[in-house]
Formats: structure tokens, C-alpha cells, sequence
């Protein structure tokens, strides 16, 4: 990663705009490789272990096993005993191609009354939990279909009808 200090001094020193420093951070920030994202969330993440369950060659638990670090000697793990799973419909199941996820809430204020978005904000915060809601509304969290789904629903129902506007889109995993 640059050194913030250098690259501030740099753009001064250039008459390069925050703006330009800002692209050029982003720009040369290293994308993860789809191995190098498994093996950072293996370690963490629910993983399952049936050789049976039909939908394992799609699912991002099957996929993870293979990931999880050799010398972990606890792992998470669902319970393939329970009747639900290792069939279609597993409730545990999770594609394993990244979605297009709406990204950021800011956008969606601007064109609000005041007290409109007041009232959608506490509403998404007693949903989500404080400090989700901001995940989501600084973009640190994508937002995920069903999330998507709630957040349109609880603009409709505080009044406000046009559509939401995301600050922005990115493709990621449905964890």
C-alpha cells in the first residue's frame, strides 16, 4: 500500500487534485483473485463437508472445504445430519457466481425531503441494527438481494416513490 504522507506530498507538489489521487488509490489497489478471496474467507466461513448433497459442486460452502487451512483443528461446519440438508433446497446453500450488488445508500437521500429521509433512515436502522445500516449507506457492505428488497420496500412504505439510487454496483459473492 502507498504511503498516505508520500502521495499527499506528490499530488501537492504535482498540482494533482484530490480527486485524481483518489482514482489513482483505487486504480492501484490489487483485486483479489477468486482463489486468493477463498482462501482469505475460508478460515471464518461455514463450511460443509457432504459428498452426497446434489447442489455441492455449486456451493460456495462445498467449494471453501478445500481452503480451509491444514492446520485449523476447529472448522465450522453444517450438521449433515439434519434432514434439510444435502438435498435441493439446502437452506445452507450458496451460489458460487458473484452477483451485481448494489453499493452505498447516499445517493437515494438527495432528492428527499428532510423528514422523509429521517424516517427511512430509522426505519432501515431498526431493521438492519445501527451499525449495518451504515455499511451499508457508506458502501463498506454490498447490498445483497434480499437487502435490496427491504430497503426498496421500506422507502415505498415511508411515502417516497421513485426508486432508490445506489452510489454505485459491484460483483461479489452472496455469502
Amino acid at each position: 500500500m502507498h504511503n498516505s504522507n508520500y502521495l499527499l506530498t506528490f499530488a501537492h507538489d504535482n498540482n494533482i487534485s484530490f480527486f485524481h489521487l483518489l482514482i489513482f488509490s483505487i486504480m492501484s489497489t490489487p483485486v483479489k483473485t477468486r482463489e486468493e478471496l477463498f482462501r482469505e474467507k475460508a478460515g471464518s466461513y461455514t463450511v460443509c463437508y457432504s459428498q452426497e448433497c446434489p447442489l455441492r459442486e455449486h456451493c460456495l460452502r462445498n467449494i471453501l472445504k478445500d481452503y480451509v487451512p491444514e492446520q485449523r483443528f476447529v472448522v465450522n461446519s453444517v450438521n449433515l445430519t439434519n434432514p434439510q440438508m444435502q438435498r435441493e433446497g439446502c437452506p445452507h446453500y450458496r451460489n458460487d457466481q458473484p452477483r451485481r450488488m448494489p453499493v452505498g445508500l447516499t445517493s437515494t437521500y438527495y432528492d428527499m425531503p428532510g423528514h422523509t429521509a429521517k424516517d427511512i433512515k430509522n426505519s432501515l436502522i431498526s431493521t438492519f441494527s445501527r451499525k449495518r445500516y451504515y455499511e451499508y449507506h457508506n458502501g463498506s457492505r454490498p447490498i445483497t438481494p434480499d437487502i435490496e428488497k427491504i430497503i426498496r420496500k421500506t422507502i415505498k412504505a415511508n411515502g417516497w416513490e421513485s426508486e432508490p439510487v445506489f452510489d454505485s454496483y459491484t460483483e461479489d459473492y452472496i455469502w
